[in-house]
């Protein structure tokens, strides 16, 4: 009986150490996604979420960085109109280059909008505006759909989360831990999905 404790202790031993290992390491990936476009992309894609995530899209749009842009995961109740306001933007840059997205009530969902809205307009290569301890998981679901695609991650500090002293703030941790085990979820069905399609089971 000890015995099987004892291995039982050592199995779920490891399996923490594990997990923390890549709990760092995935932290430490967050804090090294770039803050600033460097160069033009085809469009810009937000994923909704807070005011900071749309400010640095439209940031992006207005200064070139992309042709179109699109937002997606708008709240049904929220107008085009209600957003440009909120936004303090024209009417102009509404309607020529910014495509609103209302069917994504999660990370899944922002992946099969983008896909159906860069196959449409034939974008091969997009920055991705999201919160960096968002973004592993966004890319993804984002690859898992676009394989071909070239994505850029553009994170955007939100004050939401203490990347550089996260471990002295409890909502910090629990934060990126809880998005950490959603990643590792995602990731883990992409790999599967994967060997699936290419007949690789083993």
């Amino acid at each position: 009986m000890k015995f099987l404790q004892g291995i039982w202790f050592f199995f779920l031993f490891t399996i923490a150490c594990m997990w923390f290992g890549g709990y760092l390491y995935y932290v430490k990936g967050v804090k090294e996604y770039p803050l600033q476009a460097e160069q033009q992309a085809d469009a810009i894609v937000v994923l909704t979420g807070t005011p900071a995530r749309l400010t640095k899209g439209f940031d992006l749009l207005k200064n070139d960085m992309g042709k179109r842009l699109l937002i997606s995961g708008v709240n049904a109740g929220v107008s085009t109109n209600t957003l440009r306001l909120a936004m303090g933007e024209s009417d102009e840059i509404m309607q020529c280059c910014v495509d609103i997205g209302r069917k994504a009530l999660d990370t899944v969902g922002n992946a099969n909008e983008v896909v159906l809205w860069a196959i449409e307009n034939e974008f091969e290569d997009i920055y991705v505006v999201t919160s960096g301890y968002h973004m592993p998981r966004s890319l993804v679901e984002l690859r898992r759909v676009l394989p071909e695609t070239s994505l850029r991650p553009i994170a955007v500090e939100e004050g939401l989360v203490d990347l550089e002293n996260w471990w002295k703030n409890p909502k910090s941790m629990y934060i990126l831990a809880a998005e950490f085990n959603k990643y590792l979820f995602s990731l883990i069905r992409a790999r599967t999905e994967a060997a699936v399609m290419s007949g690789d089971t083993t």
